[in-house]
Formats: C-alpha cells, structure tokens, sequence
C-alpha cells in the first residue's frame, strides 16, 4: 500500500513542520505497513527525507522555485499547467503518455499520485485565494496533483485544515468539483464549512475536526532558561510576529508589541521574541519583522536569532507564563503546554479555533492592534491567570482525543469509497 501526503510547507515553519510530523504518524497508525511519501515545497536535492519518510519534491515547489529567475519560473508554470490541464482532458492512457513530458520534479509528484493507494492532502491553510492571477494559480497548483489522484481513481483525503477564502467564481467551482469527489474533507473550524457551502460543497460532507497542532507532543529536549540566561522564577512572556499588512499598518502592529514589551518589562516580566518561522522562502523569517520590533524598544527583548528545530522549540512555549501569538500554531503550542494566550488574528482560523475553546475574548485582529486593546487583555491574563488555566485543564483534553482521531477516520473513509482506488474518480 502506497499513501503519499502532498502539500507539505517547509521544517522551517514549526507549525507547518509539527502539521506534517502527526499527519505522517497518523497515517502510520492507521496503516502500519504502509509505504508513505512526502511531496512538498522542500527541495529533494536539499531534504531528501523529513523524519524518516522519503521527500520528492512537488509541482508546487517546482513551478515556485525562488532559486530560479522570474521569467524562467513563468515558463515552468505554463509548461506545467499546458500537460497537466490536457492530461485531465484525455482518456487515462493518453494522459500517462503526455505526463511523461513534464519536468522530471514535477513528475514525480504525477507518477506517486496516480500510482498511490491513498493521498492525503496535510492539514493548513493553502487552499486559498487572494485577489488577482496570483489567486488563481495557487488554487490550480494546489489542486492540480489532487486532480491527477481522482481521474486515476485514487482516494483523496483532506486532513484538518483551513478553506478560503475564494473571491473568484471559477475558483469556487473548481474547489467544488474536486471536494466533492474527495473521499473524505476535514474543516478546523466552520468559517471554512460556510465557504466550501458557497463553493457548492454541501455542509454534510464537510466534516468539522480539530487542528493535529493540538496532537503535537514532543519531548522536551532543551533547558531554555539556561539558554535564555533567566532564573527559574522569572516571569516570561512569549511574542511572535510576523510580515502580513501593508507598509505603514505593518510598522503600527510593530510599534504596538514594542510598547507592549516596555509595558511589560517595567512590570517585572522578561519578554523573549520567538521566531516561529525562519525560512528563506517568499521571505517568510519572523527574525527579519522581531528585530524591527527590538529596535523600536527602550529595553532590550530577549531574541532568538538562530533556526530551531520544531521539537525543540516547542519545549520553549511551555516555559512561558503567557503568550502573544500572531502566528497561530505558536498559540497552539502554548495552549497545549497550559499557557494563556492573547491571539493576534490574521486568517479566520484563528477566531474559529479560539472560539471553539472558548477563547474568543482573546483575540484581535492583525489590522486593529493598539497597544491599549493589547495590554488590556495582558494585564488581565497577568493579574488572575488562573480562570484561563482552568478552562484550558477542562476543554483542551477533549478537543486533544478529537485531534487523535484521524488515523481512525483514515481507515473509515477506506471502507467507505468501497476499498483504495475506486474513489473519485474522473471521467
């Protein structure tokens, strides 16, 4: 049996990375002698393997290759998208001629899908769309290896994640014609339900779930108070940040977490900046944004400056007294470590997730971040955090088991499409 997991993001995101890892021993768990693979937007040359699993490279990552100039990656993508488009238009011979034209990254992707028993497209939020041509091909690319998995018959399962938004009406039918042919689609919270409802998705067969960041339990391997060079009973408090507004918000919501940091450190609290991100892709690293918020400080922040493994950071998260996250798997990772946190919104799942745990007080926009709003929220978690501790202790353990469920409906979507390989498929 051949399952491949596509969609996979970089290590150096901890969120994404912790997604991958649980989806990866998830889908062990559920079929133990299982061959898996990943397909992602690591290079196989670089990354050859993530956590013991073989990396094959993507379509996405190919046709999105930083490392190549603009013009050349245009040209991929059109090659890319002409036999990919065509292949789905021709009868299933044809279309494993024609495949055997693309660009040989490219078509590793195509062979493990169609040749896979099951693919699972990993929990995030990818599938989306922003206004523009931009939109679009991101809506193709992501969906693009699910299409050549459904026309060779292949089971498609969308593990917990986010959907939309979709501005377009040619982007809403196409994530309908291939959501509706999925074995099974998992939401994390009911903002994506509602979505995929408008791209015709019906709401029953959208099942709600729960983020696998919250199955995410590794050891804990690093003394970071040591590390960090603070005593055992400093107060700490956890920030992350990141690039998201444009020039002139971005530089507010910057400005606001720095006044919050004073604000902090003058009340006996140590702060620690924690890149959650780190990577060089689209220029993503939380580090470039965290040193601008440093800057704008009267007292110095502890800052983390080199890539920590994801395991490793985790373990980071729970020795704060408080978190507040803007990226929202570092919020994950505190609340499963017991630690409160103000919430920083960027995408709906972070409203939707907090509000399923009760959380939803909790949260501001990105957009709308003052230094008042945020140190009201801080300053009542500091004075009486125990009332948010023990929502924590009494909603967080279910929410958990719900996360650990997935290997579980793995096996029932199985049975349900009537065995692998007969799923979906397109004509």
């Amino acid at each position: 049996m051949k399952i491949v997991v596509i969609n996979a993001y970089v290590r150096e995101n901890a969120g994404d990375a912790a997604l991958l890892s649980v989806c990866l021993r998830h889908v062990k768990e559920a079929f133990p002698e299982a061959t898996r693979a990943i397909a992602g937007m690591e290079d196989a040359a670089a990354h050859r393997s993530f956590e013991g699993v073989d990396n094959l490279g993507s379509i996405r990552r190919y046709v999105a290759d930083g490392g190549v100039s603009r013009s050349r990656r245009l040209l991929r993508k059109l090659v890319v998208a002409l036999v990919g488009t065509t292949a789905l238009l021709l009868p299933r011979a044809a279309a494993d001629v024609l495949l055997k034209l693309l660009p040989a990254e490219a078509r590793r992707e195509a062979d493990a899908v169609s040749q896979a028993d099951m693919v699972v497209s990993m929990g995030g939020g990818y599938l989306l769309a922003r206004p523009g041509l931009d939109g679009y091909q991101n809506v193709f690319f992501v969906l693009l290896p699910v299409l050549l998995a459904q026309k060779s018959g292949v089971p498609v399962v969308f593990a917990p994640q986010s959907f939309g938004p979709f501005p377009g009406k040619p982007q809403r039918r196409l994530v309908g014609r291939v959501l509706r042919r999925a074995a099974l689609v998992l939401a994390r919270e009911d903002v994506s339900v509602g979505l995929l409802e408008e791209c015709g998705v019906p709401a029953q067969q959208v099942r709600r779930a729960v983020d696998s960041g919250f199955a995410f339990a590794p050891d804990v391997t690093s003394d970071w108070r040591s590390r960090l060079g603070i005593g055992a009973q400093e107060p700490l408090v956890g920030l992350t940040a990141r690039r998201w507004l444009a020039p002139a918000a971005q530089e507010r919501y910057e400005r606001a977490l720095a006044e919050t940091i004073d604000a902090l450190q003058a009340d006996g609290a140590r702060a620690v900046l924690i890149p959650q991100v780190t990577t060089d892709y689209l220029g993503d690293d939380d580090r470039i944004v965290e040193r601008r918020i440093a800057g704008h400080c009267r007292t110095a922040p502890l800052r983390i400056e080199e890539r920590v493994d994801y395991r490793d950071l985790k373990g980071l998260y729970s020795e704060c007294s408080l978190l507040i996250g803007t990226r929202f798997h570092s919020v994950i990772f505190s609340l499963t470590s017991g630690v409160p946190c103000v919430a920083i919104e960027y995408e709906h799942k972070t409203r939707g997730i907090m509000a399923d745990l009760g959380l939803g007080e909790w949260v501001l926009p990105i957009a709308e971040v003052t230094h008042a709003d945020l140190w009201a929220l801080v300053s009542k978690l500091r004075a009486n955090p125990e009332e948010y501790r023990t929502a924590l202790r009494q909603r967080l353990p279910a929410y958990i088991d719900q996360a650990e469920e997935f290997p579980a409906l793995l096996r029932a979507a199985t049975g349900a499409t009537g065995g692998l390989r007969r799923a979906g498929q397109v004509a």
